[in-house]
């Protein structure tokens, strides 16, 4: 552990502007929080915010316990996007294809539709898949929809907890 701490300490003890840096802390922490509502790994760019914040602060070398525990939650959020969009496909009926189609819906509703294709396209995709791939009736392929995109309002919730959890033992 000790060359670990002499490059902390180093990069640490380089003046890189520590308004720039604390500058840098709050964009990307902003950019974590909207990585929650946006589909890309917001987790992992709040965790940069940390990087910034603790370099800015000229902290000593924080354990190692402290970004694992950091690490572990980027993931815990980025994973909750997709275990909690698929439970709630599967807990309404839903299949692999649901799961798939909401994904798909979800990128594609972010990127044409947006805000609201964040919480149609989860629902479309499903449904489309459902119903195309898998020849479920509407009302069944709805249901399977509806899951999926109650799923992802679940992983929403989640990832912005996480966030928020990173955010504050950042600035503890």
């Amino acid at each position: 552990m000790g060359i670990l701490t002499e490059f902390w300490n180093w990069l640490a003890g380089v003046d890189y502007g520590s308004g720039a840096l604390y500058a840098a802390a709050v964009v990307l922490y902003i950019a974590g929080f909207l990585g929650a509502v946006l589909p890309y790994p917001g987790c992992f760019v709040a965790l940069g915010g940390s990087v910034c914040y603790a370099l800015a602060a000229g902290a000593p070398y924080p354990a190692w316990w402290f970004w694992g525990i950091l690490l572990a939650l980027a993931i815990l959020g980025t994973l909750a996007d997709n275990i909690t969009t698929a439970l709630g496909a599967r807990k309404f009926g839903g299949s692999k294809q649901a799961f798939w189609g909401s994904m798909i819906g979800l990128f594609v509703g972010a990127f044409f539709i947006f805000p609201f294709g964040i919480i149609m396209g989860p629902f479309l995709g499903a449904f489309i898949a459902e119903y195309k791939f898998q020849s479920k009736n509407a009302r069944d392929s709805a249901k399977s929809g509806l899951g999926a995109t109650l799923g992802l309002l679940a992983g929403v919730l989640a990832k912005l907890v996480i966030t928020g959890t990173m955010l504050v033992l950042t600035m503890l």
